[in-house]
């Protein structure tokens, strides 16, 4: 009987790790988010993931600056990085991406793309 019962919980979590690797996939797989924002932070995209890169870009001839981590009081409280034109960046964990105008000269259109993305992988010793 206790065969049986292990048996069972590897069929679970086998499932639940399928269904959160198809949903990973098909996330990452979603292609550009394009916004015109405000003269403040602008939210993106929310993501939780072991680890993950997005390109974000930014108009021509423009200073962007992108935020990560937990938005609070205001503004993202993870890294933050001014770019120009394109840029890779990478998160860990969860959060959300804002951007935000970095050159004094207003709303600007951004945009983000999910590049590739990790997940939290458990090793089962039975």
């Amino acid at each position: 009987m206790r065969l049986g019962v292990d048996m069972k919980c590897l069929a679970l979590v086998s499932a639940a790790t399928l269904s959160v690797t198809l949903l990973a996939t098909c996330v990452m797989g979603a292609g550009w988010v394009r916004k015109m924002t405000g003269n403040d932070w602008t939210w993106y995209e929310d993501y939780a993931f072991a680890w993950a890169t997005y390109v974000v870009a930014c108009e021509p001839d423009r200073k962007c600056q992108v935020g990560m981590g937990v938005f609070a009081f205001g503004a993202p409280r993870g890294e933050k990085v001014s770019y120009s034109g394109e840029q890779e960046v990478l998160v860990v964990g969860f959060g959300s991406l804002h951007i935000r105008p970095a050159d004094g000269q207003g709303p600007v259109r951004a945009a983000i793309a999910p590049k590739e993305s990790g997940l939290i992988s458990v090793t089962w010793d039975f």
